[in-house]
């Protein structure tokens, strides 16, 4: 009934929905639906909601999980969902928390650089308007030359797929999708993956781009643009430190 209150509250006041959900409520709702499968360790579908924090949050991160509550991930965890009303105010702030993930959100942290960017793709069925998203990930810690490149997307994991890579219109790279993952609140309930390496420690055989890596072959008739270009130059030079070039 609070949740309800305080939404109507807001609509009637011409506020955005969003304001109806303090953070740390949120907050609440991402710890007890989400981020008991989406651990650290386990990172199912190559997302981690364990130190998601509404208040101060990464506008690809919330990208990715917006796109899996409006697919029914909500009650993945085997916990029930939130009533009605919540449900609604907390796609409306996390839709709010995802405003500017289409650009590059770069982040420096102890001595670590990472750079992230979504985009999205139509809807592969008629008459829906979730559109599918895939999300560039790069962390590079320059002192160490630790990197790691990955590849998102949501919803529909894959197995026994490949996907080709190319970075700047260079000889594409494929990548075999295979084996299962289980949901990281050791439920026996197992799916496809969502997600891929595409360079990380050793295996340096994607080059980091300069312009654009374009992604194909992971859903039929897909292809998605990724602007490297479009990164500071400080960014690619930090990065460029732990990927080859």
């Amino acid at each position: 009934m609070r949740n309800l209150l305080a939404l109507t509250s807001a609509l009637a006041m011409g506020l955005p929905t969003w304001a109806a959900m303090p953070s740390a409520e949120q907050n609440g709702l991402v710890k007890q639906y989400c981020a008991v499968c989406h651990t650290d360790e386990a990172s199912n579908g190559g997302l981690s909601l364990e130190h998601y924090d509404a208040a101060r949050p990464d506008p690809t991160l919330a990208a990715m999980m917006l796109t899996e509550l409006n697919n029914g991930a909500m009650g993945a965890a085997g916990k029930g969902v939130p009533d009605k009303a919540a449900q609604l105010a907390w796609v409306e702030s996390t839709k709010e928390q995802a405003a500017g993930a289409s650009e590059w959100v770069v982040h420096r942290d102890s001595g670590t650089v990472s750079a992230a960017i979504v985009r999205a793709v139509p809807p592969r069925m008629l008459n829906s308007t979730n559109a599918p998203l895939y999300r560039m990930q790069l962390a590079c810690t320059p002192s160490t030359g630790a990197g790691e490149m990955q590849l998102t997307w949501s919803p529909e994991p894959q197995i026994n797929r490949s996907v080709t890579v190319s970075a700047d219109s260079k000889e594409p790279i494929a990548y075999r999708i295979d084996g299962l993952e289980s949901m990281g609140n050791g439920n026996t309930v197992k799916t496809g993956r969502a997600s891929v390496i595409l360079s990380a420690g050793r295996d340096r055989k994607l080059p980091l781009p300069r312009h654009t890596l374009v992604i194909q072959s992971l859903f039929d008739g897909e292809t998605v643009k990724f602007p490297f270009g479009d990164l500071s130059e400080t960014a690619l030079t930090e990065l460029s430190n732990c990927f080859s070039q």
